[in-house]
């Protein structure tokens, strides 16, 4: 993976007092984890990162603690995942609100529904708790969705992440190489005609766009599988939403352990003159 997007600039910012995270507006699939000043020991070496997706979701993390992300439909969630011999158990009341399945509580049963899709889960009569651990891709495949199981490399610290996705593949892979390429050559041409990067403080430097571009050219799908979307190398990380074409760029990694620590997933739209400011910044 190359150079972090906005970095250093981004740390500056977000290491402060509160929240690590605060955004007018974000798209479904962007996300910052970084340190939590409030609830570290920094003297101590006692590391606690906040993962924010969003206004609802923030989920904070111990330094080297496990956590399987759930991403439903693209949006992330606080969902408590657990692994039981290689199955992920996920509470109904996930597949309730984030999934979106209904419940139908019959005489012959207890069943979830989705669409015309329907799913018994109790041959008994009466009410689940919500709180009732259930095998997610068994549920969620049965109902029609894609599920796939990422190790590491695009959710926070080394984690893993499980990606539900039900809605419709509009993209192809050529289509979303085609589009990829298109929008971060639309973001160097806007780099190279402002002649900055980072917000008209950062010079644009003719050798290292040359060398952008000629990445982009070169771009290529990894062997990463994300339901929902495709994930290339090039310049950086990116995900292209595969029912929308809309993109991301993953950025950041490891494993913590440091105030510099950061990992991002942010959207980027075409002729934005930021995207490739990690070159400058290290």
């Amino acid at each position: 993976m190359k150079k972090a997007y906005l970095a250093g600039f981004l740390a500056a910012l977000l290491l402060l007092p509160g929240t690590a995270f605060a955004a007018e507006e974000t798209a479904p699939l962007e996300y910052v984890c970084s340190i939590s000043v409030n609830t570290s020991d920094m003297e101590g070496g006692e590391w606690e990162y906040l993962f924010a997706s969003g206004e609802e979701t923030q989920i904070f993390l111990r330094a080297g603690e496990k956590r399987v992300f759930l991403l439903c439909n693209g949006v992330f969630t606080a969902a408590d995942v657990r692994i039981v011999k290689d199955t992920a158990y996920v509470p109904l009341s996930v597949l309730v609100e984030d999934l979106g399945f209904t419940v139908d509580e019959g005489k012959n049963g207890v069943s979830l529904v989705r669409g015309d899709q329907r799913l018994m889960v109790s041959s008994k009569a009466g009410t689940l708790d919500t709180s009732k651990m259930l095998p997610l891709r068994d549920i969620a495949e049965a109902l029609g969705a894609e599920v796939t199981y990422e190790r590491e490399g695009i959710a926070p610290l080394g984690n893993p992440i499980i990606s539900v996705e039900f809605r419709e593949t509009v993209l192809t892979e050529e289509e979303a190489l085609k589009r990829v390429k298109e929008v971060l050559t639309s973001c160097l041409e806007a780099e190279r005609e402002s002649g900055y990067v980072v917000q008209d403080r950062v010079a644009e430097d003719p050798a290292v766009s040359v060398v952008i571009e000629k990445e982009i050219s070169e771009m290529t799908f990894t062997e990463d599988i994300v339901a929902g979307y495709y994930v290339l190398e090039g310049p950086g990380l990116y995900l292209v939403e595969k029912s929308t074409g809309d993109l991301y760029r993953k950025t950041g990694g490891g494993h913590g352990g440091s105030a510099s620590y950061m990992e991002t997933i942010q959207k980027v739209e075409a002729g934005d003159t930021e995207v490739f400011a990690g070159y400058y910044l290290g």
